[in-house]
């Protein structure tokens, strides 16, 4: 399965569900880390995708 065959609400629901076990196992500061992170990995797909 590829991620494009989910539906818009999926995908939210995918993140929303990944984000909540993650807040439950990370402590703040690695959250905040983590959340840097990964905005750099969505920005760097945005570039290479143009």
């Amino acid at each position: 399965m590829c991620i494009s065959d989910f539906s818009n609400c999926e995908l939210v629901a995918l993140a929303s569900t990944i984000a909540i076990a993650l807040s439950k196992e990370l402590s703040k500061e690695d959250l905040s880390v983590l959340s840097g992170f990964f905005s750099a990995i969505g920005d760097n797909l945005a570039i290479l995708s143009s």
